[in-house]
């Protein structure tokens, strides 16, 4: 759909950053020598991330920020969410450290840090916040995989007949997790749940990604935690837009459901094949600044090109 490797060959005549050189190598599914990993691995964010740890591997509060504590990094989920987009795996002190910290939390070894809200959803939500970012890197622990079973009943028992039916999803996860989720920030339209699913779609059948994905493009519900309602396609905050977009592009069947969007978000190219959506798009920056609009091009196009690919 996008001529990929020919802008990927314009961005490397531009001497982009280890971080950029890094990210393009997972985009196009290559293998990353040693060499330009300790370039990445040492570049300026990931340093970022690494200074910014803490001794237990976390970010201090989990899920729910302390507005009396000023940090980089105010969550361990914000901290996951620029890993996720600097293309970060296991294999290294910094992100295996971080999910032994998660691992520790699943497995009731490590405190959960955040405290406890008094809302019937709060103590269900939980383990979820914290399995959907361990998806991210991925994990063989049996709570990783018994928290995505119970998930997994819920949408296959809610899209059981091809249309989302809330009655069937209050009625299975008042079974499973103890409390009705439609409308809650638990429903299956959060961007947790998206995230989760999204990470684990392997394990769900074509039919139910294509059920599910139909749904929350056209039900003209926000998705959870965003401002993001999906059949308003890019009428949307972009940034916004973005934050569902690229957890969704995981799924087999995201270019066919969002094909009308994605052509549209092609059609936003410059005649070079570059995006720009300028310094109100917040995002985990790739080069060490965006001091130079030609770097914040690079970094825009890299992030975009991965909806397409």
């Amino acid at each position: 759909m996008v001529d990929v490797l020919r802008v990927i060959d314009k961005i490397h005549e531009l001497s982009p950053g280890p971080a950029v050189k890094y990210k393009i190598k997972r985009l196009l599914k290559q293998e990353v020598d040693g060499r330009l990993f300790n370039e990445f691995y040492n570049s300026k964010w990931v340093e970022q991330l690494k200074s910014n740890q803490h001794e237990d591997g976390g970010y201090g509060r989990f899920h729910s920020q302390n507005s009396k504590v000023k940090q980089k990094y105010p969550t361990t989920e914000r901290a996951v969410d620029c890993m996720k987009m600097l293309g970060l795996e296991r294999g290294n002190p910094l992100i295996d450290k971080l999910c032994g910290y998660m691992e520790g939390i699943l497995r009731h070894e490590i405190e959960w840090p955040d405290g406890y809200e008094k809302n019937k959803w709060y103590r269900p939500a939980q383990p979820l916040f914290v399995a959907s970012k361990l998806s991210v890197f991925g994990s063989a622990i049996k709570e990783l995989v018994e928290i995505f079973d119970c998930w997994h009943a819920i949408l296959k028992e809610a899209f059981q007949n091809g249309e989302y039916n809330g009655e069937k999803a209050n009625k299975i996860s008042k079974e499973l997790i103890g409390c009705p989720i439609d409308g809650s920030y638990i429903g299956l339209n959060s961007i947790i749940l998206v995230e989760f699913f999204a990470n684990m779609q392997e394990k769900i059948s074509e039919e139910i990604k294509k059920f599910y994905l139909k749904w929350l493009h056209n039900n003209g519900k926000p998705i959870g935690y965003t401002s993001v309602i999906l059949n308003r396609g890019l009428n949307n905050r972009f940034s916004e837009l973005y934050r569902v977009y690229f957890p969704l592009s995981r799924f087999t069947c995201f270019k066919t459901e969002f094909e009308e969007q994605l052509c549209q978000l092609k059609e936003m190219r410059d005649p070079d094949g570059f995006w720009n959506f300028g310094r109100d798009f917040a995002c985990q920056k790739l080069s060490d600044d965006w001091k130079s609009r030609t770097r914040m091009s690079i970094d825009h196009t890299v992030l975009a090109l991965q909806l397409f690919v």
